[in-house]
């Protein structure tokens, strides 16, 4: 009978250190798992995905997760040039040229490229006219989309604001076609000044109600936009 009871005494040591090494080996995994999923968000952050998007007005990119890739100027067609480019581009400060094209001397069949400027004096900002437009090259590191949403200033759902503003557009009745952009709520200018050098022009952009139904657009609202990702 002494002899069972010292067996079983020993036996609920063993299960009671054995309970303690699971316990130890569970604690061990969940570390081991936190540690995975932070080296994959570590590798993730560092390997070149996420979203990328352009941020227009601004020279810089919104403090939310995001990194500058560059800033520039933004480019495009003249705007009275029918068969200029429609989209608009960010133009880096620092291009580089290939070493053997030379000047291009030809008044033949090119495609010509300027800077723009913001073409009203408070849409944008107070006393924006004729000013040259910034622009920056954004990412949203842990993003994987990123959507533009015209007349809204908030994301649909878990979606994450990157930044809201104005739409803008060339004008209606210039020659040349054009896109919709966002402008950043707080846009900026270069520091090249206002002289009035024309270019791509950035414009307002306002609704006309008929096919546009109004309520909930009305006639000659402005339309704002956002830059959202997920």
């Amino acid at each position: 009978m002494h002899q069972l009871e010292v067996t079983v005494q020993k036996l609920v040591g063993d299960v009671a250190t054995l309970t303690q090494q699971k316990m130890t080996l569970e604690t061990n995994l969940q570390n081991a798992n936190l540690e995975i999923s932070q080296l994959k968000s570590t590798l993730h952050s560092k390997t070149g995905s996420g979203a990328v998007y352009t941020r227009w007005g601004r020279k810089d990119c919104p403090m939310n997760g995001t990194e500058l890739l560059y800033s520039g100027t933004v480019g495009g067609g003249y705007f009275n040039k029918a068969g200029g480019p429609s989209d608009y581009i960010c133009l880096p400060h620092d291009p580089n040229f290939i070493k053997s094209d030379g000047p291009i001397t030809t008044d033949g069949y090119v495609s010509s490229l300027y800077g723009a400027e913001y073409e009203e004096g408070s849409y944008f900002g107070t006393n924006f006219i004729d000013n040259d437009v910034p622009c920056a090259v954004c990412r949203a590191t842990q993003q994987s989309s990123v959507l533009v949403i015209p007349s809204k200033t908030t994301c649909y759902g878990s979606w994450k604001v990157e930044y809201y503003g104005r739409l803008a557009a060339g004008a209606d009745t210039h020659s040349a076609a054009s896109q919709y952009i966002c402008i950043d709520i707080a846009a900026d200018t270069l520091e090249a000044g206002a002289a009035d050098h024309n270019g791509k022009l950035l414009y307002a952009v306002k609704a006309v109600c008929g096919s546009l139904r109004c309520p909930p657009f009305y006639n000659n609202a402005p339309i704002s936009c956002v830059v959202c990702s997920n």
